[in-house]
C-alpha cells in the first residue's frame, strides 16, 4: 500500500510532463499514475512466506531434496534453474497471469502496460554456464519457463526492445523504472521509519539520517517545532518521501531517451541526489533492523518450515502420481502421501484432482500452495503434518 501510494504521485508527475512529449491524447496524465500504482501494489505478490528468506529457503530446498533428486531427473536445465534461484518476481507475474482468478484464462486480466509495469526482470533466469551482468535489468529473472509464451505475447503487444542472447528477454518497459523507484523509496525511508517505531534504532539516528534527504538545516527546523518523538519522525519521514519522489521523477525525465532506446542499465535511486543518504540508511537497517534477533529467528526457521513442507508435499504428490504412470491408478500409492495429496486444494493439482506426471508443472503446483501461505498458515500447517501439534 505504501509502494503504491508512492507509485502514484511519482507516475502522475511523469504522467504531466508526457503530455506534451507524445503521451497519446486518450490517456490522461494521471492515468499513468494509476498503472504505475497498480504495478507497485502487485510488486511483493509473489514472495514466499517470510519474504526474502522464504525465496533462499526454496532454493536450498530444491538443492539438497532427496525428492527432487528422485523424481526431477527429466527436468531441462532451464527448468530446475527455476527452482535452484527460485524468484518471487516470476512467482508474481505467474500468479498475476494465471493462479489468481485460475478459472479465467490470462489470471487478473490486467493490462499489458500494468504488467509491463510490474515486471522489473524481463527476463528468462540464467544457467550458471551463462555470463553475469552489471545490468540491473537481468540480475534476475521474471518468469518461469511455464509462462514463457505469456510473456512473449506481453512483451509483443508494449514492444519491449529484445537484449538479444541466450537470456531470452528484453529491456524494461519504461514504468517499470517508476515502480522499482516507489519500493525503493518505501524500503529505505519507511522501513528506516518502521524501525524506530519498533525501538531498534534510537531518536537521534533517525532524525539525523532522515533529514538529510532533502535540505538538512531546513528538515531539523521543521522538525524542531514538533513536540513528540513520534511526531518528529512523521513529518521527517513526509517530507523524505516527497523529496525522493521529485528526484526519482526528475531523473527519469533526464534519462528518458536512454530508457526509451534500451541503454538506461541502473536503478533511478542510484542517479539521485538522495543516493548517499539511501547508501546510509541501508547500512543501519542491515545492521540494527535486519539482523535483529527476532528477525533472524523467523527467517531459519523458516528455512525448516518452508523445507519440511515442500518435501512433503511434493514427495507425496510424485509418489501418487508414480503410482498412476504405472498402474494407471493411485490406488497402490502410499496411504500416507494419499491423505497428504487430500490436504492440497485441488487447483494445486492437475485434472481430476490427480497429481501430474510431468514433475515441472506438478512441482509448480506445490509451489504455488506454498508461496500463497502466510507465516503463521505455514508454521501451522508445518507442526500439522509433523505431529509437533494438532488442529
Amino acid at each position: 500500500m505504501e509502494a503504491a501510494t508512492v507509485a502514484k504521485s511519482l507516475g502522475g508527475m511523469v504522467g504531466v510532463y508526457l503530455k506534451d512529449k507524445g503521451l497519446p491524447e486518450d490517456i490522461h496524465p494521471l492515468e499513468v499514475g494509476m498503472i504505475v500504482s497498480a504495478a507497485a501494489l502487485a510488486h511483493d505478490i509473489g514472495n514466499p512466506p517470510f519474504g526474502h528468506s522464504g525465496e533462499d529457503a526454496i532454493q536450498t530446498w530444491f538443492k539438497k531434496s532427496k525428492s527432487v533428486e528422485t523424481h526431477c531427473e527429466s527436468m531441462t536445465p532451464r527448468q530446475r534453474a527455476d527452482f535452484e534461484r527460485f524468484e518471487g518476481n516470476a512467482q508474481g507475474f505467474r500468479i498475476l497471469t494465471r493462479l489468481q482468478m485460475y478459472k479465467e484464462e490470462g489470471g487478473m486480466q490486467l493490462t499489458a502496460a500494468t504488467l509491463g509495469a510490474f515486471s522489473k526482470y524481463p527476463v528468462q533466469v540464467r544457467l550458471e554456464s551463462e555470463p553475469d551482468s552489471k545490468d540491473v535489468n537481468v540480475k534476475k529473472f521474471g518468469f518461469f519457463q511455464s509462462e514463457q509464451g505469456r510473456f512473449d505475447e506481453l512483451a509483443h503487444q508494449l514492444g519491449l526492445l529484445s537484449i538479444g542472447g541466450d537470456r531470452g528477454g528484453w529491456c524494461r518497459h519504461p514504468l517499470a523504472y517508476l515502480v522499482e523507484a516507489a519500493d525503493d523509496i518505501c524500503y529505505r525511508i519507511v522501513d528506516f521509519e518502521d524501525g524506530f517505531q519498533q525501538g531498534l534504532i534510537d531518536l537521534d539516528t533517525a532524525v539525523e539520517y532522515l533529514a538529510v534527504i532533502g535540505d538538512r538545516d531546513k528538515n531539523l527546523q521543521r522538525v524542531a517545532k514538533e513536540a513528540s518523538k513520534r511526531d518528529k519522525i512523521n513529518v521527517l519521514r513526509s517530507i523524505a518521501i516527497s523529496n525522493a519522489i521529485d528526484e526519482a521523477a526528475r531523473v527519469f525525465i533526464e534519462e528518458l531517451p536512454k530508457i526509451m532506446n534500451g541503454e538506461f542499465r541502473d536503478d533511478l535511486m542510484s542517479k539521485t541526489a538522495c543516493h548517499s543518504a539511501f547508501e546510509k540508511i541501508k547500512e543501519i537497517q542491515v545492521t540494527e533492523i535486519y539482523k535483529n534477533q527476532r528477525v533472524l529467528r523467523v527467517e531459519a526457521a523458516g528455512f525448516t518450515v518452508i523445507g519440511g513442507l515442500l518435501e512433503a508435499f511434493f514427495g507425496a504428490v510424485s509418489e501418487v502420481a508414480a503410482a498412476i504412470e504405472k498402474t494407471g491408478s493411485s490406488k497402490n500409492a502410499p496411504k500416507e502421501c494419499k491423505k497428504l495429496c487430500d490436504l492440497i486444494p485441488r487447483e494445486f493439482l492437475g485434472p481430476g484432482e490427480l497429481p501430474l506426471i510431468d514433475p515441472y508443472p506438478r512441482l509448480l503446483g506445490i509451489t504455488d500452495y506454498v508461496c500463497g501461505m502466510t507465516d503463521s498458515f505455514a508454521l501451522d500447517l508445518f507442526r500439522h503434518i509433523s505431529g509437533i501439534s494438532l488442529p
